[in-house]
């Protein structure tokens, strides 16, 4: 990690899972030495499970709070095998019903990616995306299922107002979504296709599971979401999603149409060390007027005076 490079401090422990072993030692021993073992903060709960495997039993074996750390990665084990088997029936219940595909978003997508590794993903909600012309029958499915909703369904402008659907069931938080991010009104439609279009697939505990492919996952970890319990710094999600092969032409293309304040963020992420191109921002001028959207917005002028014109006429 770059000298240069200053982490906050609930983020020095991404150091020693981003670094070379020695580095990631020394990194270690840094945070190690900073921190009240009875008093560890949300976040850093939340990093550590990350490191699990054997260069942290390496760290940790003459530690005398090692039982401590150990057990704080043992319930993120086991509390995201929970929310896994839930994620299992429910997507399993919106087949059923005709939905698909039902594609496993945030924690849930992240855990799943990194099943081959020993680096564990807290998981606390579930997140799936469907398609919006899915969500009646979805609706009826989870609530015949248990699932509680907050809100009534949206219909309408409501649909391009919102994102996603919030259920409850014994208090675990389900958020079914047809859009992962916010985006302008104009791109609703293309950010809705794209991410239903491209997904992977991931088989355990007897499932198939869809999780997001590198691309998509990686522009939902770099955009900020303020309506979750499983936040974990964009930093550690990032540098999760980096170690696997990413579309770099396709996360540029989609970030400068969706998410252009994402490509801000990537530079911190090469001072970590991590192997990222350098994708420049798109300027203002082009944000505004490229040419796709130039003739989309066309496009849309034109179906609608088309409609008044439409509406005039039979008025006559």
């Amino acid at each position: 990690m770059s000298a240069t490079f200053h982490l906050p401090a609930h983020l020095n422990l991404l150091a020693a899972f981003c670094d070379s072993d020695q580095q990631a030692a020394a990194a270690w021993q840094s945070w190690r030495a900073s921190v009240d073992i009875e008093h560890l903060t949300w976040p850093e709960m939340q990093v550590l499970p990350l490191l699990n495997g054997p260069r942290l039993e390496e760290w940790l074996a003459n530690d005398p709070a090692a039982g401590i750390l150990r057990g704080i990665i043992r319930r993120a084990w086991s509390e995201a095998q929970v929310r896994l088997g839930l994620a299992r029936e429910a997507v399993n219940c919106l087949k059923q019903a005709g939905c698909g595909p039902v594609i496993l978003t945030g924690a849930l997508g992240a855990n799943l990616r990194s099943l081959d590794s020993t680096a564990i993903r807290p998981v606390l909600e579930l997140r799936m995306l469907i398609s919006r012309h899915d969500l009646a029958r979805a609706a009826s499915a989870l609530e015949a299922d248990g699932w509680q909703p907050r809100d009534t369904l949206p219909t309408g402008d409501w649909l391009n107002r919102m994102a996603c659907m919030l259920y409850n069931r014994n208090g675990t938080r389900l958020y079914l979504h047809w859009r992962v991010l916010p985006v302008a009104a104009r791109h609703i439609a293309a950010c809705e296709r794209d991410f239903l279009a491209d997904h992977q697939t991931i088989e355990t505990i007897g499932t198939e599971f869809y999780i997001l492919a590198p691309a998509h996952a990686l522009l939902e970890s770099l955009t900020d979401r303020e309506d979750t319990m499983d936040a974990l710094a964009w930093q550690a999600e990032a540098a999760l999603l980096c170690r696997e092969s990413i579309d770099w032409n396709r996360f540029a293309a989609m970030a400068k149409r969706y998410q252009p304040q994402a490509l801000e963020r990537l530079p911190e992420l090469r001072s970590m060390g991590l192997d990222i191109p350098d994708l420049k921002p798109p300027s203002a001028w082009t944000t505004l007027f490229s040419p796709g959207d130039f003739l989309e917005s066309l496009q849309q002028a034109a179906r609608g005076w088309a409609r008044r014109i439409s509406a005039s006429m039979g008025k006559a």
